[in-house]
């Protein structure tokens, strides 16, 4: 992100007031950088700016403050018991929140990790046979095909 589109959120994000453009601005400017290539990512936020809303700011504030006060880690017995007999988490390697994150947790839910290369938040848009093709792999795993 370059310093005037920073320069340019942060303004967005200050503003009491959004007009419906400046919100579709601001989600875009938000979400662009989830994507390893940036240029195709511009463009899947833009859409994702105009189709996924509105964005519930109140319970993303609430979902964010929860996080801090009652982490996953505190949960993961309970979460590991909920699991499906077969799961598996997958992400992409050029996600910028850190795979060592997701890592982290595949291994102590002691998980597979599918790692997918150039892609970020979003791989199934960004590298769609890939993902394809290892949910394919999945499934037919899981049904000993």
């Amino acid at each position: 992100m370059s310093a005037a589109q920073r320069e340019r959120l942060r303004d967005l994000e200050e503003s009491p007031r959004r007009t419906e453009e400046e919100e579709v601005e601001l989600l875009t400017l938000a979400w662009f950088t989830d994507h390893a290539d940036p240029g195709r990512g511009w463009r899947w936020a833009a859409q994702g700016a105009r189709r996924r809303r509105p964005v519930n700011w109140a319970m993303n504030g609430e979902l964010g403050t929860e996080r801090r006060t009652d982490p996953l880690d505190e949960h993961l017995a309970d979460l590991r018991v909920r699991l499906p007999a077969r799961a598996e988490l997958l992400g992409g390697v050029a996600d910028p929140r850190p795979l060592s994150a997701l890592e982290s947790l595949a291994s102590r839910l002691d998980l597979p990790l599918t790692r997918i290369e150039d892609a970020g938040h979003e791989p199934w848009l960004e590298q769609p046979d890939a993902v394809r093709a290892h949910l394919r792999r999945f499934v037919q795993a899981a049904v000993g095909t």
